[in-house]
């Protein structure tokens, strides 16, 4: 399974257009389901789960390294989405895979590249029958 989902909604839905005016306005945002979260307190023994970091610079990678323990998460791929020439709207990308047993940066590649190198990550973490 896979999913992208946004973090906020808006806190009230409104079934009408809103018409445009000179009027400021302002949206309220709430927090959305943290599907991963979710995902890793029902997870069940042999399963894995992988999650995704979009986040902002080393800070933002110290988040994912957070992220992989709070969520249960056996692998967090880490995008820096700070860079304009790696990730949303670019050709290549470039990524930290986090893991309990350490990291590894991936570096800046065609994206079927780097998601040929994530999945031989995940293949690393299937336990041999």
């Amino acid at each position: 399974m896979a999913a992208a989902v946004a973090d906020y909604r808006p806190a009230e839905a409104s079934a009408e257009k809103r018409p445009k005016d000179e009027e400021p306005w302002t949206v309220t945002l709430e927090p959305t389901s943290d599907v991963l979260a979710e995902l890793g307190a029902r997870r069940r023994h042999g399963q894995l789960l992988i999650g995704f970091a979009a986040d902002r610079g080393e800070q933002g990678l110290a988040r994912a390294r957070k992220k992989l323990a709070a969520k249960k998460s056996d692998l967090i791929v880490f995008n820096d989405v700070s860079r304009d020439d790696i990730g949303f709207d670019a050709n290549d990308n470039e990524v930290v895979v986090v893991t309990a047993a350490g990291e590894r940066r991936i570096q800046k590649a065609p994206k079927e590249r780097i998601a040929i190198e994530i999945l031989d990550e995940i293949v690393k973490l299937v336990p041999a029958t």
